[in-house]
């Protein structure tokens, strides 16, 4: 028998499998760090030259590198504020400070500067970055708020009151000041109860207020002669300029649509002008309440299907849904800056309408709803201090920074830059008025003015209320069933019956907003939960310490069994030892135990923490997200061994038969990995656009039916072949297993033949009459690979497969090259087959490695499973994971005691599976290879 070592590799498997343990658990190590003191980016030092120098941190300062007027008129406030900070300091703090001392430091506060330093922490999509800094002790001084997570920093104690009377911001504002820098309905956003009960202004809006509009491609609307949208327009004159507008062969389409987790953000627009809401506060109770499954909310729910599902049949005779692109956060502006999107629903800005060129796009308001409301989004990003600022100095001057770059002076400089820059005519009329430009108002786009005074007037908050955070996330679930719904057909025709079924589905969403947001848990359903999870809790531990005992058994060997510790006889092996085994508590352990306090605490990162008992790991065990969530890792796992561990093992037998060019092959075959994984989730998100332009689905709408049929029934010929030989020699679950995998692959070739075979809504009777003409037809429809549950998950797997099959084999193939020749020539002279050889040679001596990369490939579907899933779809479309699960939970919701519950729950689920890889490498021995001569 062969046997095979691989060092490196089996050190880095040690390592995976020490992990395996609480798989994501890592998470909780990650929480632990915030017990640390958490401090500011600011600090004070003197300078050499006996000067002060002030140093604060910033999140979103200027660009000093912009070269567009833009970029330069918001840099040269930076450098004014930099220039004139002396003086500024000199006239309101310098006495302050030389008469405190003890409070303010012994500086030279004669001869002060002010430094400011861009906020630099980690970035990640889908999470706040200010958020990461916060959490592991490196906050930036002045914090970037928007209106939606405002509640969650305003109550975990991220954000410092602005109105308190000895510090004197806002008391200093004069109205004159107050009336230019504040919109009189952010009031309500900025000005907000706190976790101590008492009500504070915690924010400052920065760059103006924002509303929504409706862009539009004029050259669209003029290639099918369409008039362009005025403050008359309707939903209806949106939905038919979307119809003449769409041409998915030339993948251009009427309207453009945000995808994945975040898509309702697109549906409140439509909510709103239906007089609709999201979650509202009672102004007696104060209590907010999640309302979006009023009726308003079905008609708008409806009229957005119609936009985004609704079935028809192009000129081509092929069947398309909807008249509207959908796209994930990072491309959502590509096919609108390609010139293939009709509308757009966009932002404008109070201060500058926009950088467009005004000859290619118009601008209007949004369309009027069916009761004449007209109802957009209205917004503003906000500054706020970060609450542990110690050093009353860098606050002073983080507070001058925020002031400083939305003062009327600063808004005077920036109208001078733009329009020395030549984009004066894109500046608000107001401030050409106001500062002495009103001659370039003349040459400002006519209605754009009108289009942001109508798009504040109509807008509605976006949604600030508790935990509103969740709020896109809460209304997409039933956004994104719905669609499913339509795209089977399932939906009534009938106006009253389509209304209520939708209302339905919101009704039940908006119930589960409301406790999961607001908390609306009953007492006894908390009682419940509480002794459903202490029952479940004790059961773990019960298996957890049972598992633990077998694991020490397994690896104890038979001789030392009784005879203690030996200290004394391997004192040298144990001093060896102790520096490593302090690393590893040191940095995994003692963060692991610190960390799983978390998970019976409403755990806040600043401020103090309440303890909550089971009521993390009940409303968990009571929560249907996350058990969907976990059971899509299961089904992810399952295919990423499916389709990546068995395919590397066949292309190595293949590319050790091929009789030339072997080289050239492996070449081929290993180029994918070159490329960065980033880069390759990238390019296969341009394959799988859902349109006949997308590369995938170019190549199977050329492929007839019969193709699809053939393919898959090879594919099973193929496994019962494997099958037959192995139920001959009476290996019944071998041969079990080959059968089922024949029997996935035909289904996943059925699966893409049957929408060419039965179309929706056809009867079998009447499938069959046409079966043999649509044998030779091609497929009615391209694939919406990303955005259908049926494909998504995979379409995720399928990138990896790619970049890692070729790496993979290459491992088989040096083990292939060891197995004597003498054994084929054996088995040829006994009479064996190919398949023969494969299964009673090749697995055999292959069997130690394909064991390892099995257990290699399992935690590593689960590790690379949140990554590649938040790259690819954000979760949508049925494709959120475990591991992404708790990572929203954690770093976007703020949830870190639920977050560690699962990651805790999540861990104890895999131990099982962890024993038996144990067990499995227990039973391994490795030695040196030896080549065949």
């Amino acid at each position: 028998m062969i046997q095979i070592h691989y060092p490196n590799y089996m050190d880095s498997l040690n390592h995976r499998v020490r992990q395996n343990t609480f798989l994501l658990a890592i998470t909780i190590a990650i929480f632990s760090l915030t017990t640390l003191n958490t401090m500011a980016g600011g600090w004070v030092d003197d300078a050499v030259d006996g000067k002060t120098v002030i140093h604060i941190s910033v999140q979103r300062i200027p660009n000093p590198n912009g070269a567009d007027a833009n970029s330069r008129a918001r840099y040269a406030n930076y450098l004014a504020f930099i220039r004139d900070f002396p003086e500024l300091f000199a006239h309101k703090y310098r006495d302050r400070y030389k008469a405190a001392p003890e409070k303010y430091g012994r500086h030279n506060w004669d001869n002060v500067e002010v430094q400011v330093h861009p906020y630099t922490g980690i970035t990640l999509d889908g999470v706040e970055s200010d958020l990461l800094g916060i959490a592991g002790g490196m906050a930036p001084d002045v914090l970037y708020i928007n209106f939606r997570k405002s509640d969650n920093y305003i109550m975990n104690n991220f954000l410092y009151p602005l109105d308190k009377p000895e510090d004197g911001y806002l008391s200093a504002m004069t109205k004159e000041e107050t009336d230019f820098r504040i919109y009189p309905k952010l009031w309500p956003v900025m000005k907000r109860t706190g976790p101590d009960g008492k009500t504070h202004v915690w924010t400052m809006p920065t760059g103006g207020v924002v509303g929504k509009v409706l862009l539009f491609r004029k050259s669209l609307f003029d290639e099918k002669c369409i008039p362009y949208p005025n403050d008359k327009w309707t939903w209806d004159d949106m939905y038919e300029a979307a119809k003449k507008l769409t041409e998915p062969s030339k993948g251009v389409y009427g309207i453009n649509f945000l995808s994945g987790k975040h898509e309702s953000w697109n549906w409140c627009t439509y909510l709103w002008s239906a007089d609709g809401e999201v979650m509202e506060k009672n102004s007696q109770t104060g209590k907010w309440t999640c309302l979006y499954d009023s009726m308003a909310g079905a008609e708008a729910l409806n009229f957005y299907l119609r936009l985004i599902a609704e079935k028809w049949v192009d000129s081509s005779e092929l069947v398309r849904y909807g008249y509207a692109s959908k796209a994930t956060e990072g491309n959502y502006g590509v096919k609108w800056d390609r010139g293939e999107i009709g509308m757009m629903i966009s932002y404008i800005d109070e201060k500058v309408f926009s950088t467009i060129n005004p000859d290619l796009v118009g601008m209007a308001p949004l369309p009027l709803g069916p009761t004449g409301i007209r109802g957009g989004e209205f917004n503003s990003g906000m500054w706020g201090l970060f609450s542990e600022i110690k050093d009353p100095v860098v606050r002073d001057a983080a507070w001058e920074y925020m002031i400083f770059s939305d003062s009327k002076e600063a808004q005077a400089r920036y109208t001078k830059v733009m329009v020395e820059g030549g984009l004066g005519p894109f500046i608000n009329p107001k401030y050409l008025r106001m500062f002495g430009y009103p001659e370039i108002e003349r040459l400002c786009p006519k209605g754009w003015s009108k289009c942001f005074e109508t798009a504040i007037e109509s807008g509605r908050p976006e949604p600030y209320g508790p935990n509103s955070n969740f709020a896109y996330d809460m209304m997409t679930e039933p956004i994104q069933e719905a669609e499913q719904m339509a795209l089977r057909g399932e939906l009534p025709e009938g106006r009253n019956e389509r209304l209520a079924v939708l209302q339905g589905l919101l009704k039940k969403s908006c119930a589960r907003a409301n406790e999961i947001m607001l908390g609306e848990i009953t007492s006894p359903e908390k009682t419940k939960r509480r002794i459903v999870a202490g029952i479940v809790l004790a059961a773990i531990v019960l298996a957890f310490a049972l598992i633990f005992r077998r694991i020490f058994k397994i690896f104890t060997p038979e001789h030392a069994v009784g005879k203690g510790w030996g200290f004394i006889r391997y004192s040298w092996a144990y001093l060896l030892l102790i520096p490593a085994v302090i690393t590893i508590l040191t940095w995994q352990y003692l963060p692991l135990a610190r960390g799983s306090l978390m998970a019976f605490l409403d755990y806040k990162l600043i401020g103090s923490s309440t303890f909550v008992g089971l009521d993390n790991f009940g409303n968990l065990i009571f929560d249907s997200f996350w058990w969907t969530s976990v059971w899509n890792s299961f089904r992810y796992s399952f295919l990423v061994i499916v389709l990546t561990f068995i395919p590397p093992i066949l292309l190595a037998i293949l590319l050790q038969e091929v009789p030339k060019g072997s080289v050239f092959f492996r070449i081929i075959y290993y180029l994918p990995a070159v490329n960065t994984g980033i880069v390759t989730l990238l390019l296969w998100k341009q394959f799988y656009e859902p349109s006949e332009k997308g590369m995938l689905n170019s190549l199977l709408m050329q492929v007839p039916a019969v193709v699809f049929l053939c393919a898959g029934i090879a594919l099973l010929f193929f496994c019962l072949l494997f099958t037959r030989r192995l139920l001959l020699n009476e290996m019944r679950f071998g041969a079990l297993g080959f059968a089922f995998a024949g029997l996935l692959l035909l289904s996943a070739c059925v699966g893409l033949a049957m929408p060419i075979l039965w179309q929706t809504g056809e009867t079998w009777l009447l499938a069959l009459q046409h079966f043999p003409a649509r044998l030779f037809q091609n497929m009615p429809e391209p694939q919406r690979w990303l955005g259908d549950p049926k494909t998504a998950l995979v379409s995720c797997i399928l990138p990896m497969l790619w970049a890692g099959v070729g790496p993979g084999c290459l491992i088989y193939l040096a083990a292939l090259k060891g197995i004597p020749e003498d054994y084929y020539e054996a088995a040829e002279i006994d009479g064996a087959s190919e398949i023969d050889k494969i299964l009673f040679i090749v697995f055999p001596m292959l069997r130690p490695l394909i064991v390892i990369n099995f257990v290699g490939v399992f935690i590593g579907s689960w590790y690379s499973s949140a990554d590649t899933v938040l790259a690819l779809t954000g979760g949508g479309a049925g494709t959120e994971v475990a591991g992404l699960h708790i990572w929203y939970k954690a770093f976007t919701y703020l949830n870190f005691g639920s977050a560690t519950a699962a990651a805790w729950m999540l861990g104890f689920m895999l131990i099982g599976f962890t024993v038996y890889q144990l067990q499995m490498l227990s039973k391994l021995e490795f030695k040196a290879a030896t080549a065949a001569k």
